[in-house]
């Protein structure tokens, strides 16, 4: 048995292939009037390019356009087609009469072969009429639903010559009023309204406008002309450089032409902050584009060279790229010539470029005040003196003390580019920065010192050593910029100096003089809030051994495996019901950790205010480091729950007591610097406390009776505060009704707290307690 072979074709639907070119290609159903135009315009280029040298040359061009509501009527008495043309280029998808060396040097705009296609979009009958300059007239048409590769279905035929060449493009509207006319003059005249060759529009011209009419009519400061300018290698222009009172820059090119082909000159203009580039190929619009440059050229670029896409939507990428280089050369030649000029230091735009160009040798002419005479100067002649300095920042307290006549300060602008050209040219000018690192300017011996500033300094070495595990040695000095302390780190012991002059320590020494039941307080919170955030990355405990050494001291308070006796009967029972068989082993080990809850009941008669423990309000800036809790362990109280309606500590009205067996085992903990992460939902409040190492932490889960309310949470602001016999821990103002009693009511807790450790990926493993709460 022998097998055949058959082929068979390659079909295409064409409708359908039509639609997709038409919706694809052509963004806009309005493209066939750019397209016609384009087309229209073409011919009249070819034409005054062919009549160029003729010696009887009167030509007039002209391009008619005519919308109404069921057609649209492009006529032009360019170079007109043949039969052979009209039906080898205009009806041949792909292919075009303009690629030739003749029609590029005429400054033609298509060169694709497909706007044909654009037309139906939204015609259902396209029509074209045209007569040669051999005075050969055709007239052509097709229906869209008769269109085919495979019949012949588009009517050629001639007509008698009128003498006169040019095109008639008709196409009929698919839907009557399809096109809006004031939508249509508006779209095209985007693109004809810089074009040479008068374009009429229902009878009006849209066309003639020079690239100058861009230009405002606003008057110039300075102007510098620059003749044959290279640009980007092969391009060379003559440019008019204009600048405003304002620094504002404007640019206009004129005979930009190319040296490998003889086409007509380009041009441009360029205003800084418009909205992007109309680029133009004879003065056609192509698409408008946006280009990197510290000036965000706006305007319009007449280059005949420029290739659009097919869509005529964007340039293509050679295109793009020879446009970037032109601007950029445009911006150095423009820039060059500002510099010279003083209105152009007040131009941001200026002032970016000679940072993009690294080019800070330009910037003598700024102008700053110096000081502290504030005499506007500019850096060229002040960088001659030879005391001269800088300041990055803006701290006044630190110009005041670095500022004289002798020794003028410059401060640097706060705002770049003008900070980044200052500093630029204080560089090449070898000018100091000042040193703004905070320092003794003097020190207080401890012969002169009070009673009051020795107390102070003891107490406060004190609570370092012996909360902190600080060894510390404490001085008096005035330190600049007015800062309340300084830390310096020789050796161990780190050195700390007290500003006793400073707003924060000066108040103290009061306090101990005329309110010592206030000292013990103030002081605790001093070094909690102003001196601890100085010294926390010196704490022992913020190292890894430092970590281990304190957990270590805080697990030697528990006792690992001690039960009540009330304990001790409840796990006879639990082991009873394991050896009659009425338990499993999993069913008993969620018996024993049930058991390791304990119960914290809050009443009305346990509730206290706040400021029985801890004055109200905080003057520290609130923030989620960590921080250490209040120190208020010389306050006894029976309190469970702290409340407050007038003010708040850190933003908190309602502190919790943890149980008494958390604050005997674990109550060290509060003391030190600490993260305080709270989540909430359904009856479970948990809290998360994480140690200032990021070694270890401690987990407080509570389960209320009620419903808390809707979930949520996370990190808050860490307020912990320690009594003698309590510890305190802040409620967030979302959940605080769920802790507070009303009248006899008692609240029941059942709580659970247990150390986690962080390992090196940040994973959280949890040691249980064993032991029963006592509460």
């Amino acid at each position: 048995m022998t097998s055949t072979e058959k082929r068979i074709p390659f079909k295409i639907e064409f409708s359908r292939i039509l639609e997709l070119f038409a919706a694809q290609i052509y963004q806009s159903p309005l493209a066939l009037l750019r397209e016609n135009t384009q087309n229209a315009f073409d011919a009249v280029l070819m034409k005054l390019h062919a009549l160029a040298d003729s010696p009887e040359n009167d030509y007039q061009p002209t391009i008619h356009i005519t919308v109404d509501n069921n057609q649209i009527v492009v006529a032009d008495n360019g170079v007109g087609m043949t039969a052979q043309e009209i039906e080898n280029n205009y009806w041949y998808a792909g292919r075009s009469g303009k690629n030739t060396s003749t029609a590029r040097a005429a400054g033609v705009v298509g060169t694709f072969g497909i706007g044909a296609m654009a037309n139906f979009g939204v015609a259902d009958e396209l029509s074209v009429e045209s007569e040669s300059l051999s005075g050969q007239r055709t007239r052509s048409s097709v229906r869209k639903d008769e269109l085919s590769t495979e019949f012949k279905s588009i009517s050629l035929s001639s007509l008698p010559s009128t003498g006169s060449s040019g095109t008639t493009v008709n196409a009929t509207l698919a839907q009557p009023g399809a096109v809006s006319i004031d939508k249509a003059r508006a779209y095209l005249e985007e693109f004809v309204r810089f074009v040479d060759v008068p374009v009429y529009f229902n009878g009006d011209c849209l066309s003639g406008s020079p690239l100058t009419s861009l230009l405002p009519s606003t008057r110039n400061a300075w102007a510098e002309n620059i003749r044959g300018c290279a640009l980007a290698d092969v391009v060379v222009a003559d440019m008019h450089v204009t600048g405003m009172a304002t620094g504002e820059l404007r640019v206009v090119v004129d005979n930009l032409v190319w040296d490998f082909e003889t086409i007509r000159p380009g041009s441009m203009v360029l205003l800084q902050k418009r909205a992007g580039i109309q680029t133009l190929r004879s003065g056609f619009g192509l698409s408008t584009v946006a280009l990197q440059s510290p000036y965000e050229w706006g305007g319009a670029a007449d280059i005949p060279v420029l290739k659009p896409t097919a869509g005529r939507e964007a340039l293509d990428a050679s295109s793009n790229q020879l446009l970037h280089q032109v601007v950029r050369a445009i911006d150095d030649i423009a820039s060059n010539c500002a510099s010279h000029h003083r209105e152009s230091y007040s131009n941001d735009a200026f002032l970016r470029w000679v940072v993009s160009r690294q080019k800070f040798d330009l910037c003598g002419e700024l102008e700053v005040e110096p000081r502290p005479s504030r005499t506007p100067t500019q850096l060229l002649a002040l960088v001659r003196h030879p005391s001269l300095r800088y300041y990055t920042g803006n701290d006044e307290n630190v110009i005041r003390t670095h500022a004289s006549d002798e020794q003028p300060l410059v401060v640097l602008a706060r705002r770049s580019p003008r900070r980044d050209c200052e500093l630029g040219y204080l560089r090449i000018a070898q000018i100091p920065k000042i040193d703004t690192r905070p320092r003794v300017k003097s020190e207080l011996p401890v012969t002169k010192q009070t009673v009051a500033q020795i107390a102070v300094a003891i107490r406060i070495g004190r609570i370092l050593e012996e909360d902190y595990f600080l060894p510390s040695e404490l001085r008096y000095g005035e330190v600049t910029g007015d800062l309340p302390l300084l830390v310096q780190r020789d050796g161990p012991p780190p050195t700390i100096y007290l500003n006793p002059k400073s707003d924060s320590v000066h108040p103290l020494f009061a306090l101990y003089e005329g309110d010592y039941s206030a000292f013990g307080p103030f002081i605790k919170d001093f070094v909690r809030s102003t001196l601890f955030p100085r010294v926390s990355h010196l704490v022992p405990s913020s190292t890894k051994a430092g970590a281990e050494e304190f957990l270590r001291h805080l697990r030697s308070h528990r006792e690992l495996f001690e039960y009540s006796g009330e304990d001790k009967g409840n796990l006879d029972d639990i082991f009873e019901e394991l050896r009659a068989g009425r338990l499993t082993t999993v069913e008993a080990a969620r018996r024993l950790i049930d058991m390791d809850r304990s119960q914290l009941d809050v009443t009305g008669s346990t509730a206290a205010p706040l400021s029985t423990v801890v004055q109200d309000g905080s003057a520290q800036e609130l923030s989620f480091d960590a921080r250490p809790g209040i120190d208020r362990r010389e306050i006894d109280t029976s309190a469970r729950i702290l409340t407050t309606e007038d003010s708040n500590v850190d933003g908190y009205t309602c502190f919790l007591s943890l149980t008494d067996r958390v604050h005997r085992e674990k109550g060290d903990f509060f003391l030190q610097p600490h993260t305080t992460d709270i989540i909430w939902g359904g009856q479970k409040v948990i809290f998360v406390f994480q140690h200032h190492s990021g070694r270890f932490g401690l987990y407080y889960d509570i389960l209320c009776p009620r419903i808390v309310g809707t979930s949520g949470g996370g990190r808050h602001v860490s307020a912990s505060i320690l009594a003698k016999y309590r510890t305190f821990i802040p409620v967030p103002s979302e959940i605080t009704d769920v802790f507070l009693p009303s009248g006899a009511e008692i609240i029941s807790l059942d709580v659970h707290c247990d150390i986690l450790y962080l390992d090196d990926d940040i994973s959280i493993s949890v040691e249980t307690d064993s032991s029963v709460g006592d509460d």
